[in-house]
């Protein structure tokens, strides 16, 4: 992406503000050479573990916390 690509993206990141999780930010590019808003998508996987079975919960938070405790002591 070039400058200007990142700092569209960013205006749509900023705008959002979600304190967690991942967002992608999907565009298109215009004849003219704009890029064009397709859509934004807020991937938040703590809002979906009530959905998963009892050992894939355990094993994903226990990834996640291992990530975080890993990511603090670098």
């Amino acid at each position: 992406p070039t400058p200007a690509d990142l700092a569209f993206a960013r205006r749509f990141i900023d705008w959002n503000a979600i304190d967690h999780g991942i967002q992608r930010v999907d565009a298109c590019r215009a004849p003219s050479g704009d890029l064009l808003l397709v859509e934004l998508e807020d991937l938040n996987p703590y809002l979906s573990l009530d959905l998963l079975d009892e050992e894939t919960r355990d094993t994903f938070v226990t990834a996640v916390k291992g990530a975080l405790v890993a990511r603090i002591a670098a």
